[in-house]
């Protein structure tokens, strides 16, 4: 992957009673994720299931969250943001009682990318790996920002077309 750095597993804590839904593959180790206009989809494990981080989804999800817009240009993004987002996706489901997707329509973006999108903060932590705009299928906006709200996202911006979640300083909410 361009752009990314190696990343030591050893000094990741591991977690335990992870929550699952009753849909294969949606838990609170798993991820299922589509780019927003794009082909890529990927639903992958992260933790298995001890809690232990996976190396190899840690990687498959970084690069599903690059900057494709900026030379497919990819970080290894932080593990927190993917409990957040499994955390999220599992809740959705639960609620739901069926199987929800995140689309991502922003993961992580260079800093040159950053500078041209119009009220992009000029610290945003998209740029840090630890960010993504998203919309879970079926689900409305209201809700995702409610479920991640009610799961400590750190940062929380609420759009028309998606949810700003991220896992820099806690306490922000927009």
């Amino acid at each position: 992957m361009a752009g990314m750095a190696a990343f030591a597993l050893t000094a990741l804590p591991a977690r335990s009673a992870l929550i699952q839904s009753r849909f294969e593959g949606i838990g609170q180790r798993f991820l299922w994720v589509k780019q927003a206009g794009r082909w890529e989809e990927l639903q992958t494990a992260f933790r298995d299931a001890e809690g232990r981080l996976i190396e190899d989804g840690l990687r498959y999800l970084s690069w599903i969250f690059r900057d494709w817009k900026d030379h497919d240009t990819g970080i290894w993004m932080d593990y927190r943001l993917f409990d957040l987002l499994a955390a999220i996706q599992t809740e959705a489901t639960i609620e739901a009682d069926f199987p929800v997707r995140i689309t991502l329509t922003s993961g992580y973006r260079t800093a040159r990318r950053n500078r041209r999108i119009e009220g992009a903060a000029f610290n945003s932590q998209h740029i840090r790996g630890r960010a993504a705009d998203i919309s879970l299928t079926g689900i409305p906006h209201a809700m995702t920002a409610r479920i991640a709200d009610r799961l400590g996202a750190h940062g929380l911006g609420r759009y028309a077309h998606f949810t700003h979640v991220d896992v820099g300083d806690p306490g922000r909410r927009w």
